[in-house]
């Protein structure tokens, strides 16, 4: 019998992989706001940026993987778990929580029409027509 750590993941599990993923990268993005103030400037702009680039980046792969109303589930229930004893790192943390819903969302979102290419075959296909006619 296999352990529990080395079993293949079924569609049956309570808890898909990218969930957990997007879990543990809220918890390490509550931690870093939290040790922001200990960092010379620099290095919290650096860490701010990969923050907002990162816990984004895992919340779209999650909705993309898991589907968008788990990942979204997931960050909402992190909402309000922003530090309350600073205002700039709460407003941080609001801002990390809204962009990473915003990306989950954005899976389910349909894709946007590249109008210019619209315009280009419909051009097309109307010479064509008149060619053939």
């Amino acid at each position: 019998m296999q352990d529990q750590e080395n079993r293949p993941y079924h569609p049956d599990d309570s808890v898909h992989p990218a969930i957990v993923r997007l879990h543990v990268e809220l918890e390490a993005a509550r931690h870093g706001i939290g040790v922001l103030g200990e960092l010379e400037d620099a290095e919290r702009e650096r860490v701010v940026a990969e923050l907002l680039s990162a816990v984004p980046d895992v919340a779209s792969r999650a909705a993309h993987e898991a589907g968008a109303d788990r990942a979204v589930a997931t960050i909402q229930g992190f909402g309000g778990t922003g530090s309350e004893d600073h205002e700039p790192t709460t407003a941080l943390w609001d801002r990390l929580v809204l962009t990473a819903v915003e990306a989950a969302v954005a899976v389910d979102a349909p894709a946007a029409v590249d109008t210019d290419a619209v315009a280009t075959a419909a051009a097309s296909d109307r010479a064509a027509h008149h060619a053939t006619a």
